[in-house]
């Protein structure tokens, strides 16, 4: 029992010859710079992980946006083979288009919701894109009760290729912003992880 209270004993001496104010007071320094290092590696990791979620963010609204214009490209391409052949089995990628295009706008409204100037792009996208439609259906309507001729007559007008080059417009003007957003947040992701 005493040997080990002579231990006891040694070990709190050699802590006291440690434990010197002096060998506390240069300690401090480390210490602190220990505690803004780890403050600093955590508040970069948020802001890395936050760029890199705008990043994945913008690259989700570009292929929205893509994925909306090869809808309507593949709805043109039905109704043409509709009008050529009088096949109503063309007029799928139409149907299947004109079903999708309010959820395919409403989940691009959800992505820009931050961006007030692609909000007003998808609004003048909004309306060409239900002019588009109509169109499309007003020719496949004439193709269906009044023949070839009247079809033809009707898309020989060129509003449904005014119509959609103005889609394209509005989709490239799009497109380029978040191109844009993509390059900057890129850039501001690789800053982050230098820091």
């Amino acid at each position: 029992m005493q040997l080990s209270a002579v231990r006891e004993l040694g070990n709190v001496r050699k802590w006291r010859q440690v434990l010197t104010p002096l060998n506390i007071i240069s300690t401090l320094p480390l210490f602190f710079a220990m505690l803004c290092g780890g403050y600093l590696s955590y508040r970069y990791n948020i802001l890395l992980r936050e760029n890199r979620d705008l990043v994945v963010h913008t690259y989700q609204v570009i292929n929205a946006i893509d994925g909306l214009l090869i809808r309507l490209e593949d709805a043109e391409t039905g109704q043409r083979g509709y009008i050529i052949t009088g096949d109503a089995s063309y007029l799928a990628p139409y149907e299947r288009t004109s079903v999708d295009l309010p959820n395919a706008l409403a989940e691009l409204d959800r992505l820009v919701v931050d961006s007030h100037p692609q909000l007003s792009r998808i609004a003048s996208l909004r309306a060409a894109v239900t002019a588009k439609i109509d169109e499309l259906g007003m020719t496949i309507a004439l193709r269906r009760n009044k023949g070839f001729d009247a079809a033809r007559s009707a898309v020989i007008t060129n509003d449904g290729k005014r119509t959609m080059d103005e889609i394209r417009a509005i989709v490239g003007t799009m497109t380029a912003e978040e191109k844009r957003l993509l390059d900057k947040r890129t850039a501001d992701t690789a800053k982050t992880e230098r820091l």
